[in-house]
């Protein structure tokens, strides 16, 4: 289920547990970690690899955070996941010559790390057709950007603030229309996506498989799209790390991706110290 989103004008706010989004407060100091290898990391791109630019395709990721990246996933012995709203495609240009476990548009798409891609029927013709109908409406207004994704269309008014209102009124109108449609509201954007998995039901999955199995997750973002994930990691005895303000389920919270990042830098560097695997919920 989607996490601070709507269907057909009703606020959806439940997990994938099934339980209510509390308002934790969030601990800001990070946890010690004495060996990293018993651990898997989950990602998420925008907001919490790079930081968000007013257009998406603006981004970039630099060579400095691909070998970040890289030096990371080989510590966890190649069990590192991006999750992101974006495309799969989208995100291996971005990653180029890299090429990872992902889930993209907030988990809708899976490849796994044998390479094998995992998503549900999408009849796409229904969402460029919404998409077509969203840029009319907003043809004539610079600063308002749309973007098509597969299985969903988002929405950006990081640059017109001002048509926050008639974006998300427009988003509830459309999927009032058409069942099997949810909208997520994150940061200055909101989204029409086909219903499915979210982070937390790609990262649960992610978790059956090797080289994830029997390992605890480290799960960081930055949105309410991340929220199910935090709650996830949760319950699998795992790290949770919310990178900005508003409330959380994340157990943990930071106030920037570098901070983030030099957390994670001195994991890297710690040394190793030689102990049994740890149990996780749900492991035999």
């Amino acid at each position: 289920m989607i996490v601070q989103g709507t269907r057909c004008g009703r606020g959806v706010t439940a997990d994938t547990m099934g339980n209510p989004l509390a308002s934790l407060g969030a601990r800001d100091m990070l946890p010690s970690i004495d060996d990293l290898e018993q651990y898997c990391i989950f990602l998420d791109l925008d907001g919490t690899l790079v930081e968000i630019e007013d257009r998406p395709d603006d981004v970039r990721i630099d060579p400095a955070t691909l070998r970040f990246i890289e030096r990371l996933r080989d510590k966890v012995g190649r069990a590192l996941a991006l999750l992101s709203g974006r495309d799969i495609h989208v995100i291996d240009r971005l990653l180029y010559p890299l090429v990872l476990p992902v889930a993209g548009v907030h988990g809708l798409q899976r490849r796994d790390a044998s390479g094998r891609l995992h998503s549900p029927i999408i009849d796409q013709s229904v969402v460029d057709a919404i998409a077509t109908k969203i840029e009319a409406a907003f043809v004539s207004e610079p600063g308002v950007i749309i973007e098509r994704k597969t299985g969903a269309v988002a929405i950006h008014f990081r640059l017109r603030p001002d048509f926050e209102k008639r974006c998300l009124a427009l988003a509830r109108k459309i999927i009032c229309d058409r069942p099997g449609l949810d909208m997520i509201k994150g940061k200055m954007v909101c989204e029409i996506r086909v219903h499915g998995n979210d982070k937390g039901a790609v990262i649960a999955t992610f978790l059956e498989e090797r080289p994830f199995k029997g390992r605890r997750p480290i799960f960081a973002g930055d949105d309410a799209t991340d929220e199910p994930g935090f709650v996830t990691a949760n319950a699998r005895d795992g790290v949770s790390i919310k990178i900005g303000e508003n409330p959380t389920a994340a157990k943990f919270r930071v106030a920037t991706i570098l901070e983030l990042r030099n957390w994670l830098d001195e994991l890297m560097a710690a040394p190793r110290e030689f102990s049994a695997p740890p149990k996780t919920a749900g492991m035999q």
